[in-house]
């Protein structure tokens, strides 16, 4: 096994603190309980209408429904743990409960959040091996959340730097050194327990040929990835590493080759979801998630999943084992718990039919949404939207 930096990094297990019970509480808002005595705020947070034009969402926004076959194989790409829940948990569950299986393949393990491991720390600048127990405690998180969603999910680690994926892609094609971690040292996943390929160097090439490789293995018939138009870097990156793992199986297996459906979530956009800045209220889970409307449609599909009230009840509590995350960011996890999902489906293409939508990925920003992508590329895993987001 080669020696890079991460392998002279003392390593312990993470940190087992406990969340305020605020955090948690914020997640398990009971049907017909109240929330605080905050005033409601009807303006912002209109009741849905049902129209041709759509509600939160885009103009034009369709209503169509996500149908789920018997027997699927589902595998859910994410750029962070908790991702996978926030944009896919329901899905996990209609999945599993029509006989399917569910794999989630992380491509990070969160271990980028600045200022969450300060926080654990109290320390301005905590050494590599806090990011590394940081990262683990994560992985743990993940594990347990899948637990909570069924029998039959299966987590998978690639461990590649979080708040690095942009980078990675950006340098992709170009002779470049493995890259380093900003927060753990590694060029390679310092996580040997748990990564699949724990000696693959930090290079986007090697990234999209393993991510190729258990794209394979799992023989997906959905799979689903952030949305391309996402602002995050990580989850913009994950979505065109997605893309190009799957064109180049296309392009392997040829015209016999599957093709799953593809879909898309959403995760961070500016001032989006609705009510990610307080605390939930009841009536939350009952209005419909809605797209942004600033969202740039790029010819996607809308497909909704409509949840029931078991599938809510388990997405709350598999969101609730992300303790670290509850800790920091409950108002934001908690507006994710929703009546639907909404995907937006990605139609099956080859590998030259995919190349504008992955050149775009690597160049294009949302209007305005550089500066908060900029800042949430320096804070790796950090979900809560910046000041900087209107």
């Amino acid at each position: 096994m080669p020696t890079g930096p991460h392998r002279t990094v003392p390593r312990r297990a993470g940190k087992a603190l406990g969340a305020p019970l605020l955090s948690l509480a914020l997640l398990a808002v009971p049907r017909g309980a109240g929330a605080g005595g905050e005033p409601a705020r009807t303006a912002a947070f209109p009741p849905p209408v049902e129209s041709p034009a759509g509600d939160a969402g885009g103009p034009g926004e369709s209503r169509e429904a996500l149908r789920v076959g018997k027997g699927e194989r589902l595998l859910v790409v994410a750029p962070h743990p908790d991702d996978e829940i926030l944009g896919a948990g329901g899905l996990v569950q209609r999945v599993l409960e029509r006989g399917g299986r569910v794999r989630v393949l992380l491509l990070t393990a969160g271990d980028g959040y600045v200022d969450a491991v300060r926080h654990e720390t109290g320390t301005a600048r905590p050494p590599a091996a806090e990011f590394i127990a940081y990262g683990e405690r994560r992985l743990g998180e993940a594990r347990a959340a899948a637990r909570v969603l069924g029998r039959g999910v299966a987590i998978e680690v690639m461990g590649f730097p979080d708040g690095g994926l942009d980078l990675l892609l950006r340098r992709l094609g170009q002779p470049s050194p493995p890259m380093h971690s900003a927060t753990t040292g590694a060029s390679d996943p310092p996580y040997d327990d748990e990564a699949l390929e724990p000696d693959l160097p930090y290079d986007g090439l090697d990234l999209r040929r393993a991510m190729g490789r258990a794209f394979r293995e799992a023989r997906p018939t959905i799979v689903a990835i952030p949305d391309p138009a996402d602002v995050h870097p990580d989850h913009r990156a994950t979505a065109a590493f997605s893309l190009l793992a799957l064109s180049d199986l296309a392009v392997e297996g040829g015209r016999s080759a599957p093709r799953p459906r593809v879909l898309g979530f959403l995760v961070h956009w500016p001032d989006w979801p609705p009510g990610w800045n307080r605390a939930p209220r009841p009536e939350d889970v009952d209005r419909p998630l809605g797209l942004p409307r600033g969202l740039p449609r790029r010819d996607l599909a809308t497909r909704r999943l409509a949840l029931t009230p078991s599938e809510i009840a388990t997405k709350r509590a598999a969101l609730a084992q992300h303790v670290s995350q509850a800790q920091v960011m409950p108002e934001f996890l908690g507006a994710f718990v929703r009546r639907e999902e909404v995907f937006r489906e990605i139609p099956a293409a080859d590998a030259r039919g995919l190349a504008p939508l992955i050149a775009d990925l690597r160049v294009s920003m949302p209007p305005g949404a550089a500066p908060a992508a900029a800042s949430l590329a320096g804070a790796g895993g950090a979900r809560q939207p910046p000041a900087s987001m209107p």
